[in-house]
C-alpha cells in the first residue's frame, strides 16, 4: 500500500531536511573550535568526559559511578582521575562510609574546562548569527522563542553567561 503525503507532511519533511542542513553546518563549524580547544587542553577524551560529567550536575561522584556513567573500566577511570588530580582539576577524598571508595569533585580550575569547550561552540554560533541579515536574525529569534517557550526540555540546554562577554 502506497503512502500519500499531504502538503503539510511534505512541508515538515522539507523543514526537517532544512533543519538538518543547518544543524550539520553549525556542528561542523563549532567542532573546529571545539577540537582546537581540546587539543590545547592536552587531556584524554576520558578526562574531558569526566570533567563534563562532574560539571553537568555539580555534585561529587565516586570513581566507580563515573566509570559506570561513562562506560569505561574502573582502571581507566582511576587513571583518568589520577591525571586530573595531578593537574589540580579535581579533588578526591576517601568516602567516609567506605574507605576503599574515592569521591571526586571539580576544582575551580576543573570548571574552566567544560566552560572553555562551551565557549568554543558558542563562538561559532555567534559568528553564524553575526552573518545573518537583521531580518533573518529577527525571524530566527522569533521562531526560537516560540519553540523554547513551549519546550522546557530544550530550553534547559540554553547556555548560561558564565565567562561569556556577549
Amino acid at each position: 500500500m502506497q503512502s500519500i503525503l499531504s502538503e503539510s507532511d511534505t512541508d515538515r519533511v522539507e523543514l526537517s531536511r532544512d533543519l538538518a542542513a543547518l544543524a550539520n553546518y553549525l556542528m561542523r563549524s563549532a567542532n573546529l573550535g571545539t577540537f582546537k580547544a581540546i587539543a590545547e587542553l592536552d587531556l584524554s577524551f576520558t578526562q574531558i568526559k569526566t570533567l563534563c560529567a562532574l560539571e553537568e550536575d555539580g555534585r561529587e561522584r565516586s570513581v566507580k559511578a563515573l566509570a559506570e556513567t561513562l562506560g569505561v573500566s574502573l582502571a581507566a577511570m582511576s587513571r583518568a582521575v589520577d591525571g586530573l588530580f595531578e593537574r589540580g582539576l579535581v579533588e578526591r577524598d576517601e568516602d567516609p562510609s567506605d574507605r576503599r571508595m574515592k569521591r571526586v569533585r571539580l576544582t575551580g580550575a576543573g570548571r574552566t574546562v567544560p566552560q572553555a569547550l562551551q565557549d568554543a561552540r558558542l563562538s561559532a554560533l555567534h559568528e553564524f548569527v553575526g552573518s545573518l541579515e537583521p531580518g533573518q536574525a529577527r525571524a530566527l529569534s522569533d521562531a526560537l522563542a516560540l519553540v523554547l517557550s513551549s519546550r522546557r526540555e530544550i530550553a534547559a540546554y540554553r547556555p548560561t553567561d558564565k565567562g561569556a562577554d556577549r
